[in-house]
């Protein structure tokens, strides 16, 4: 959800035992906190639209390493040398998701791969 909606709930704790029935028991794991895996869909929507310079060049993969930033940080501070499943509202750290997510690591790769080939 966009952080406008007013079922927007951002930040995900499976172990809250509170009455917020918004939020109580990860009741809200479809309802803000940030998934991971669709990002590499989204690379590679953004590079068939956007990622060709003024001669109808591929531009590559330089183009969507601003995109992957926090990423590469992730990866190279995770204990698992992973992506998470999901994050919590601004790409924080979500103690309550799986730590290494093969899709949000696949996705991304694939990505690449597909830029690449590009």
């Amino acid at each position: 959800l966009d952080p406008f909606e007013a079922e927007y709930r951002g930040d995900y704790r499976n172990d809250d035992d509170s009455a917020d029935k918004s939020v109580a028991h990860g009741w809200n794991y479809h309802q803000g906190p940030e998934w991971v895996w669709p990002l590499g869909f989204f690379l590679k929507a953004w590079h068939h639209f956007y990622g060709k310079d003024e001669g109808g060049s591929s531009a590559g993969r330089r183009d969507v390493f601003p995109w992957l930033l926090k990423h590469r940080s992730m990866l190279h501070n995770s204990a698992w040398r992973s992506l998470p499943e999901l994050t919590n509202s601004t790409g924080s750290v979500c103690s309550h998701a799986c730590p290494a997510q093969a899709w949000s690591v696949a996705t991304l790769l694939d990505a690449l791969h597909s830029l690449e080939a590009d």
